[in-house]
């Protein structure tokens, strides 16, 4: 299959950001050049030609100052508002849920993939709330429970649903009774690779957000000699920087070469918060190195725990600390963490994507 000719395909994601999200998007538009990407562009997130160079060609849909998960219904009403042409074929990436809101034309097939039900709708609101005015967030959790019912009617739309990993596809056929094939997302494995080098550091990679649980990793550095580096950006890093002892460094929004090193150099990367994949933690494993995280979501896919790092029973700052601390005086096989990984790699994603494409085209 050489793309999506004459446009048969589009693609429809939720914003412009630095994250799993648009690895999965870059991936998309690479290997379907003609496939049109429509997003929405919330004007405090600036695409950045080398973070997300899809949105150069892109379709950015105005939405606001910022991205609010409350006011996804409004998000799904500009979205709803663009027209995707002649496209037969419309995969929408679901993280937020308002991407399921796009128009599909006649005859059409939507393909919904999926990181599962909001979690700021679904056991983490507290979290997110904690971005918001204080004043408006007993409006916001009161919205709560609409808000449930307007994404189980936009998760009827998707002819196909596509889950990034078996925990969302058990948490869609929990919340919405629907059936989820899973296809892990992409990993540029032949990008990411191990390689000699002194380690200095822990890390960690994630959007400078509540939900990331980056307070409790700097805490855990309050009890520990070792260093910890930051990478990515996020309108909490003024309250992070705050809290942080000076073991603790914020390197900002780096380059994927500049990450290769940050990783190849890191004793593990901790990655604090339940993710519903974790491209990051099999990014780490790509490059040799051990994770340290929750052992929830799709870390239990990822990370073999005592061969490939450490899945912590509970978050807090202690337990984070103690496993710092086995990882720092322990062994864990490079060679096994980078086998980890290419269970991932992004040829086995983009292959797949074809053939649910060319499946979906000849219904």
């Amino acid at each position: 299959m050489n793309g999506a000719p004459g446009g048969q395909l589009a693609i429809v994601t939720e914003s412009v950001e630095c994250g799993g999200t648009e690895r999965i998007v870059q991936a998309l538009a690479e290997r379907f050049p003609a496939a049109p990407v429509v997003a929405n562009h919330f004007t405090e997130m600036q695409p950045d030609p080398d973070a997300t160079p899809w949105a150069t060609e892109a379709r950015l849909v105005r939405s606001g100052p910022r991205k609010r998960h409350f006011l996804g219904p409004l998000y799904g009403r500009r979205l709803a508002a663009t027209p995707l042409g002649r496209a037969q074929v419309v995969i929408a990436l679901q993280t937020g849920g308002w991407a399921l809101a796009a128009p599909i034309p006649p005859g059409g097939r939507l393909v919904c993939y999926s990181t599962g039900p909001p979690p700021a709708l679904y056991g983490e609101a507290g979290l997110y709330l904690r971005s918001e005015p204080a004043p408006l967030r007993p409006l916001m959790r009161a919205s709560v429970p609409a808000l449930r019912v307007y994404y189980r009617r936009l998760m009827r739309r998707p002819d196909r649903l596509i889950a990034n990993s078996r925990s969302t596809a058990a948490a869609i056929a929990r919340v919405y009774g629907r059936r989820a094939e899973v296809l892990h997302p992409p990993v540029r494995t032949d990008f990411f690779t191990p390689a000699a080098a002194a380690k200095h550091h822990f890390l960690a990679v994630a959007r400078l957000v509540p939900q990331k649980r980056l307070d409790v990793l700097v805490d855990a550095f309050r009890r520990l000699d070792e260093t910890l580096v930051i990478a990515g950006s996020g309108p909490w890093l003024e309250r992070l920087r705050a809290r942080a002892a000076a073991n603790v460094h914020f390197a900002g929004w780096v380059d994927d070469a500049r990450l290769r090193e940050l990783y190849r150099a890191s004793h593990a990367l901790v990655c604090p918060s339940v993710e519903e994949f974790g491209i990051v933690m099999a990014e780490a494993h790509a490059c040799g190195v051990p994770v340290i995280a929750p052992r929830a979501g799709g870390a239990r896919e990822i990370v073999d725990d005592a061969a490939t790092g450490v899945l912590l029973e509970r978050l807090d700052a202690d337990a984070i600390a103690r496993a710092a601390r086995a990882v720092a005086a322990g062994r864990f096989d490079a060679g096994a963490c980078r086998t980890s990984a290419e269970r991932f790699g992004e040829q086995r994603f983009v292959a797949r994507i074809e053939e649910v494409v060319a499946e979906e085209l000849a219904s």
